[in-house]
């Protein structure tokens, strides 16, 4: 882990923040002036994005987040946070039955399990501070149907019910939580998934930047929304994703194509 300066200012947690929305979250809060904990499982990763940060009141901890071991450690040299960002995940694509139990297990701790662990360990801090913010980065597919992804969009949805459930829990003692639900966003996670097809079969304005997910995020957890969907695609589409009729559209725009 690397060292930051002591000072006054709010400390943010956020996970994930190697790549993606996770670095996009970070270059946010670090212009914003917040004091940073980091967490990433990649090593060589995890250093350029610290490098390229260039922030001194941050420090990262390498953990894999999958591991309930791992998270044990780490949360006990984590200065608690007044925000958390539970943002670390991977996409896995794999028909039903084709997943190992091990990296079914691992899958869903990294995805659900372990984010309420991570954050059920500073909520009792939260209450007593009298105030604090919890962001969850869940996705579209918590709420509509994603076939070959079922271990994903489980996880997936079961946090997003989690999310919703403590953030009525926590209204009255000035704690918001906020699942965010981003749809197809413009990072490597697809490519590290196998997913590289997607770029090609998913056409453009169906696509969001890091970016914009981390700015409407950012809005609607300050304004206390339990849930936010970034992208005005995915908001207008939000109740047809249930529908047949979507889901075969869908499913014939992102199939991959077999080898012959």
């Amino acid at each position: 882990m690397q060292g930051f300066k002591k000072n006054k200012r709010p400390v943010a947690l956020v996970t994930g923040f190697s790549s993606g929305i996770g670095l996009a979250y970070t270059k946010y809060l670090a212009k914003n002036n917040w004091e940073l904990e980091l967490i990433a499982q990649n090593p060589e990763k995890a250093k350029k994005a610290f490098e390229s940060l260039s922030y001194p009141h941050s420090r990262y901890h390498l953990c894999d987040l999958s591991k309930p071991e791992d998270l044990d450690n780490v949360v006990k040299v984590i200065k608690e946070p007044n925000l958390i960002v539970a943002n670390a995940g991977i996409t896995k694509y794999g028909a039903a039955g084709s997943i190992n139990k091990q990296e079914k297990r691992d899958l869903f701790y990294l995805l659900c399990n372990g984010v309420i662990d991570l954050i059920e360990e500073f909520i009792p801090s939260m209450i007593n501070q009298g105030e604090g913010r919890i962001i969850i980065v869940s996705s579209i597919g918590a709420i509509t149907p994603m076939p070959k992804s079922s271990i994903y969009a489980s996880a997936k949805s079961a946090i997003y019910s989690y999310g919703q459930s403590l953030a009525k829990e926590l209204s009255n003692k000035n704690i918001s939580v906020t699942v965010s639900l981003p749809g197809y966003v413009r990072t490597d996670a697809h490519a590290r998934a196998g997913l590289d097809h997607l770029k090609s079969k998913v056409p453009n304005w169906m696509w969001v930047n890091a970016e914009q997910v981390v700015k409407e995020t950012e809005r609607a957890s300050i304004k206390k929304k339990s849930e936010i969907i970034p992208g005005i695609v995915y908001k207008l589409v939000r109740p047809f994703l249930k529908l047949s009729l979507a889901n075969l559209i869908w499913n014939g725009m992102t199939k991959r194509k077999s080898k012959k």
